[in-house]
């Protein structure tokens, strides 16, 4: 009698061969797993180790129509726009009893245009304020890189043993060009070092304020102010050589190779895709 019992719940499961599905004898169905799609054909891993996880230079718009061309049956692509996002979904449909149910098998999005700028551009904007360069050289630059602070990048090393995207490193490495402590550090030991730190920190924050006020006159008037003070220190006069130096070809290629990293689009597989 058990033994018929054991055999009788056993034959009230049938297990059909569909890819990963299960039908059982009551009529209950399982969604298969996400199943692996064609891989982007102009895209590099964010990761080196994670092959789901894809950029791309082309328009959302372009990869959308990839995808539509290489749909399945029960396969849709949906936009689904977020805040600050372009973005499409798509997804395998299939009714199941008397519901139709989904499995997500690809993400793929855009970041849309705002009213921020990239900090590069920053810095060609304050030397336009302090008079080294003319307003229409930076509208030139900022017609040509407003969007870049909108791109997706590659995820590197930045040589101290930590992962920072491949932008970020191109800009850390002008900004220490042009701000870096070893323009400013001039070894004088002990409590003379301590406030000429101080005294150079304290420039610079004044000088960046008025930068960014657009007060060439006030910066002028503090310079030479500085330049008069009796016991001025190394720290900050480099601080002051720093405030007036050009480094406008700096930031120009700075931004020129970070263009050449960025990416425009996203792609998030829920599988592998296949090579």
């Amino acid at each position: 009698m058990k033994k018929r019992l054991i055999m009788a719940v056993l034959a009230g499961f049938i297990y059909i061969t569909n890819g990963s599905a299960v039908l059982f004898a009551d009529g209950g169905e399982e969604m298969p797993p996400p199943r692996s799609l064609p891989k982007y054909g102009n895209a590099v891993r964010a990761f080196e180790t994670d092959d789901t996880l894809l950029l791309t230079k082309d328009s959302v718009g372009t990869v959308k129509e990839f995808f539509d061309t290489n749909k399945q049956d029960g396969d849709r692509v949906q936009e689904s726009p977020a805040e600050g996002r372009r973005r499409f979904q798509m997804s395998f449909f299939k009714k199941i009893g008397d519901r139709e149910q989904s499995v997500q098998l690809l993400e793929v999005e855009e970041k849309t245009p705002d009213t921020n700028l990239h900090p590069a551009l920053g810095e060609l904007k304050g030397q336009v304020l302090m008079g080294k360069h003319s307003e229409a050289e930076y509208q030139a630059l900022e017609d040509k890189y407003k969007t870049l602070h909108l791109a997706y990048f590659r995820q590197v090393s930045d040589d101290q043993g930590r992962i920072v995207s491949e932008g970020e490193k191109i800009y850390r490495k002008a900004y220490n060009q042009a701000h870096g402590k070893d323009r400013s550090a001039v070894q004088t030991g002990g409590a003379d070092q301590a406030a000429g730190k101080a005294e150079a920190q304290e420039m610079k924050k004044k000088m960046q304020e008025m930068k960014a006020k657009g007060d060439i006159a006030g910066m002028a008037a503090l310079a030479q102010q500085f330049n008069k003070a009796p016991g001025q220190t190394k720290q900050g006069a480099a601080a002051m050589d720093e405030m007036n130096r050009d480094t406008w070809d700096l930031w120009v290629k700075c931004l020129e190779d970070i263009e050449k990293v960025a990416y425009r689009t996203q792609l998030k597989y829920n599988a592998s895709p296949k090579q």
